[in-house]
């Protein structure tokens, strides 16, 4: 992946250890759409793309199930793409929602069995695409307008 938000020390150690990547997941993401529901975008982003990397490292260590794995990684990826969308970085939005997808598509060649969960996922990923280029076209057109939320394609109080 290309955005980087741990320092390779501490993406050593999770995937070294899958304890620490899932904690290091839930703690990110927690604090996260803590400062995100907040509207604090900018202390939300650090945190957010933690849990990010964190849920992709989980997907490759295979530190929990993979259905669980795919689908925090999706909230993950959502949810960061909406801060990057919030803070008018439109374009890394969008490059969240395109490596997700396309590590996602990877694990379909790889594990087949979990096609179902994984094309579940892809479809939240299309979906967010399709609104952060119309939040995109609104926003170049109307910049003072208040941004929609791409977070409304997934129910993240299920997890």
């Amino acid at each position: 992946m290309k955005l980087r938000f741990l320092c390779d020390s501490h993406r050593g150690a999770l995937t070294e250890k899958a304890s620490l990547a899932i904690n290091c997941w839930q703690n990110g993401f927690d604090t996260g759409q803590t400062f995100y529901d907040q509207k604090l975008w900018s202390d939300a982003l650090p945190h957010l793309g933690c849990a990010f990397e964190s849920a992709e490292i989980m997907i490759s260590t295979q530190a929990i199930d993979r259905d669980n794995a795919y689908q925090f990684f999706t909230y993950s990826a959502v949810l960061l793409a909406d801060t990057f969308m919030q803070l008018a970085f439109i374009e890394r939005g969008r490059e969240v929602c395109l490596l997700s997808i396309e590590r996602l598509e990877k694990e379909l060649n790889f594990f087949p069995e979990t096609q179902d969960v994984i094309k579940s996922q892809l479809e939240i990923l299309y979906q967010s695409i399709k609104q952060l280029e119309f939040l995109s076209s609104n926003f170049n057109n109307n910049s003072h307008r208040t941004l929609q939320h791409c977070t409304s394609l997934l129910d993240v109080t299920a997890i």
